[in-house]
């Protein structure tokens, strides 16, 4: 997990650790440390802060790179953990290679379940953008009260 907030980090160490669904195998305060670790660790997934010194799409892209070097390892899941909602840094990091998006602030308290979800398949974009987001990216010009589109519901 990379995050340049010490308490972020910290926080959620200490809530997938006692989630016996993970092992957290460390965290990091930039986007180099980060790679560094994802290299000698060889993680499922790697939460990603959009902020962070050489973070975000700089990591995702790193990583998604790095899927042909990966010596038959499977390259790990990128998850951006974001305070940022705003649907272009979300469509970065979606085309860098993030799989699943959570806005910090907007999980409550189901950040473990979220990713257990990500790990087992699941592209998961929970941010208020998310459907203006999607619709940008399938090409539908259509508002945010188009029919049969229901906005996520937070609370989940």
């Amino acid at each position: 997990m990379g995050d340049d907030d010490t308490t972020i980090r910290s926080t959620v160490e200490d809530l997938l650790s006692a989630d016996r669904r993970f092992e957290v195998v460390g965290t990091a305060a930039d986007g180099r440390e980060l790679l560094a670790l994802v290299n000698a660790e060889h993680p499922d997934l790697v939460l990603v802060d959009v902020r962070m010194p050489h973070g975000g799409a700089e990591v995702a892209r790193a990583l998604a790179g790095s899927a042909s070097e990966s010596h038959g390892r499977t390259r790990p899941k990128v998850v951006t953990l974001s305070a940022d909602v705003s649907a272009e840094v979300l469509i970065e990091m979606l085309r860098a290679g993030a799989v699943s998006y959570l806005t910090k602030g907007y999980l409550g308290g189901s950040l473990a379940d979220l990713l257990a979800r990500v790990a087992g398949g699941e592209v998961i974009l929970a941010a208020p953008t998310a459907q203006l987001v999607l619709q940008r990216l399938v090409g539908d010009a259509g508002d945010a009260t188009t029919p049969g589109v229901t906005p996520p519901d937070p609370s989940t």
